[in-house]
């Protein structure tokens, strides 16, 4: 048998596995872990959106959180809305000076890396 050489070049890679040579070998990644944390997060937030004074405001976080809420609980989730929902009320919550939901935003940081 000859030397062999194995090169992968990754630009960018997230929540994924890489084999290289390998016989009889299997794999096992468990990426749907976060759906019951993203709902625990939505349980709370949406309560307390409430608390928001400004109505747009309050409405257009609403509007990211039923989606979200609809899209993790769908059968195939689409990580991409579900995602750019969670960046919506980020920014939201960051532009609101002195927000009632800032504490929300160290929650979120991970939930938006998983995706």
């Amino acid at each position: 048998m000859g030397n062999k050489t194995n090169n992968i070049t990754v630009g960018s890679m997230e929540n994924s596995q890489v084999q290289q040579d390998t016989q009889n070998s299997t794999q096992k990644i468990e990426q749907n872990s976060y759906q019951a944390d993203l709902n625990d997060f939505l349980v709370s937030f949406i309560r307390d959106i409430s608390k928001v004074q400004d109505q747009a405001t309050a409405q257009a976080l609403l509007a990211d959180a039923e989606t979200i809420k609809t899209q993790n609980n769908a059968p195939n989730p689409k990580k991409g809305i579900i995602k750019e929902c969670l960046l919506s009320i980020k920014n939201i919550i960051e532009g609101a000076a002195g927000s009632v939901l800032a504490s929300y935003i160290p929650v979120m940081l991970p939930l938006i890396a998983c995706l």
